[in-house]
């Protein structure tokens, strides 16, 4: 590490998600979860989900394709009032979406009935806190106007409080929201969907038993992102979780100062005239974050003793004079972010985002179950493959063997062709929520032709493996393009460039191999396939590799460089799974073998 870091635990957030999806039902609440504050962060989403949330909440188009990228097929609910010149990506990207603006819901109804859809809206209502909504007096008028809209559909009713002018969300206001629901029912001879009571805030009405009977949803994120401290100041949810987002950041000077400034006082680069007591020498250090990264205000030192005195834009000033432990240079501190700071910590981009998967994940035992097409088998046969496993300690279970196959087992795939990675990886993600992929080859195969059978060929197997032929890939969301790699990159179609620069895959090309070095690449490619998921599957074709004797892998990875690369995957000790391609009679015997020996370093070959 050597910057600040935001550290999110999965695990802390899917239960939160759960204690409050949990609570609401017993009142007929159904909970969306509010990403905003994650950014749209996928594995946080699917944290929420697990959780139980009926949809998810988000304000910005930008983390709602985030999401959609990453297999997410959950109702989305849009957040922000958008502008009208957005009115089109509001009836694409989302399922419902909060409107109190007459104007631009007559401009998303006529989009949608051009598209031939109806798009789903929730009126939002002003109870007081005067930020969006329509003014109560204007409730039914504008009702009126709206279902002669053949566009859209009024779905439900809600309101924001505490947001914008601190209205904490009461039995009467909420009340008011039930009956002006009431109203528009009756009005408009419908049943609405949704009667949202607003966010975290409402939740203390819910506990004390005193939430309006009528209100059949919340959207809900400080509660879940942050265990409720903010929510429950006075009075915690015990069953909450809190930390579930730390910043931490480095030390870089720890020296006696005095604790005012010396010199004529003036303006701080943010226009302030900040006050210093005098409280004498004291112990200062100095962390390598700032208002540019973070909201200062917003920090809590969880190291005993420490204290905030402020920042620049760069630089945490603290003191340290009572720390326990001492701090020392090259520390790393952390701290606790109330809403605002975590805001800011996650939209800046000089702050790391490392989401941690935060649940319990099943060991890999030294067991392997070996799945082979026929020609494949047949090569793996010959070159006694099972024998060889079994030789580094591996209990190798049949195909079969049904009855033997224990929670985490790790598999081998080998197939004839690419092909093989998508069976391979449709067996993995039905064992875990989340999996990264690493993959070895030299093509993007991100084509997209379908055979006869309407199946992906193998020039397009990475394709389906994304979900990029199809609305709903097959492996998503549990595989999501933020935690896929591809090392050793050197042919790409045009079309297949574009998709790769537009998606978030990462990708290390040949170029990228010989500027950084192996070692680098496959340290950050096991980071990237770890992050927020529970492990990650390894692909490899030969023609990634330059084998002596062997056109086809030309130009790409030495024999050296592929054991590294596998080695190091050994040691990290975060594969799930495996496939290797290509393995057909017609393959160089040389190459059949020299790949056999890459899959042996995968798991964990040693000289000694």
């Amino acid at each position: 590490m050597s910057g600040p870091e935001v550290a999110i635990d999965l695990g802390r957030i899917e239960r939160n998600a759960r204690t409050v999806v949990a609570r609401c039902a017993e009142a007929g609440i159904k909970v969306f979860g509010v990403t905003k504050g994650m950014c749209g962060m996928p594995q946080v989403a699917r944290a929420m989900l697990r959780g139980g949330v009926a949809g998810l909440a988000e304000s910005r188009f930008q983390n709602i394709r985030r999401l959609r990228d990453s297999g997410i097929a959950a109702p989305i609910m849009l957040l922000r009032s958008p502008p009208i010149s957005r009115a089109e990506e509001v009836v694409r990207s989302v399922d419902i979406s909060l409107q109190s603006e007459l104007a631009i819901i007559r401009e998303i109804s006529r989009i949608a009935e051009r598209m031939g859809r109806v798009h789903d809206i929730m009126l939002m209502v002003d109870l007081g806190d005067l930020r969006e909504g329509i003014w109560p007096n204007d409730l039914l008028p504008t009702v009126e106007r709206i279902l002669e809209m053949k566009g859209v559909r009024i779905a439900g009713i809600g309101t924001n409080l505490g947001c914008f002018g601190a209205i904490m969300p009461t039995p009467d206001n909420l009340g008011q929201l039930v009956a002006h629901a009431y109203k528009i029912e009756r009005l408009a001879g419908i049943s609405l969907d949704y009667v949202s009571g607003g966010a975290s805030s409402s939740l203390q009405l819910l506990l004390d038993g005193t939430l309006p009977s009528g209100i059949n949803n919340l959207r809900v994120g400080e509660a879940i992102l942050q265990g409720g401290v903010e929510t429950f100041r006075e009075t915690p949810w015990k069953e909450l979780e809190a930390d579930a987002c730390r910043l931490t950041a480095d030390v870089i000077e720890v020296k006696m100062k005095p604790s005012r400034p010396i010199g004529q006082s003036g303006y701080d680069a943010f226009g302030n005239q900040p006050y210093f007591p005098d409280d004498g020498d004291r112990l200062r250090a100095i962390a390598n974050v700032g208002r540019e990264d973070v909201m200062v205000e917003g920090l809590t030192p969880i190291h005993k003793g420490a204290r905030v005195l402020g920042a620049s834009s760069d630089h945490l000033m603290m003191d340290v004079t009572d720390a326990d432990p001492p701090v020392r240079v090259g520390d790393r501190v952390a701290f606790r972010m109330n809403y605002g700071a975590m805001l800011l910590a996650m939209t800046s981009e000089y702050v790391e985002k490392v989401p941690l998967h935060g649940v319990e994940i099943t060991p890999r035992g030294k067991m392997v179950q070996i799945v082979a097409d026929r020609g494949a088998a047949a090569m793996l046969a010959r070159l006694d493959a099972g024998a060889r496993l079994e030789a580094m300690d591996y209990d190798v279970v049949e195909p079969g063997d049904a009855a033997r196959l224990p929670a985490g087992l790790m598999r081998l795939s080998a197939g004839t062709d690419r092909r093989v990675a998508l069976e391979a990886l449709a067996a993995t993600v039905e064992e875990t929520h989340s999996v990264g992929l690493i993959r070895f080859d030299s093509r993007a195969s991100l084509g997209s032709e379908r055979d006869a059978g309407g199946a992906a060929t193998e020039n397009s197997v990475l394709s389906q493996v994304l979900g990029l032929m199809d609305e709903q890939g097959p492996l998503q969301p549990q595989l999501s393009p933020e935690n896929v790699v591809l090392i050793g990159l050197r042919e790409a179609s045009p079309a297949e460039a574009a998709v790769l620069k537009q998606s978030r895959i990462t990708v290390f090309t040949m170029a990228d191999i010989d500027a950084s070095g192996m070692r680098q690449v496959v340290r950050e490619a096991i980071r990237i396939a770890t992050t927020g998921t529970a492990g990650f599957h390894v692909s490899y074709s030969p023609t990634a590799t330059e084998i002596p004797g062997w056109a086809d892998g030309s130009g790409g990875m030495t024999v050296r460089e592929t054991h590294q690369a596998m080695e190091m995957i050994a040691l990290a000790g975060g594969m799930i799974s495996m496939d290797v391609s290509a393995l057909s009679a017609t393959l160089d015997e040389r190459v059949t073998a020299e790949t056999l020996s890459f899959v042996m370093s995968a798991f964990g070959k040693r000289i000694l």
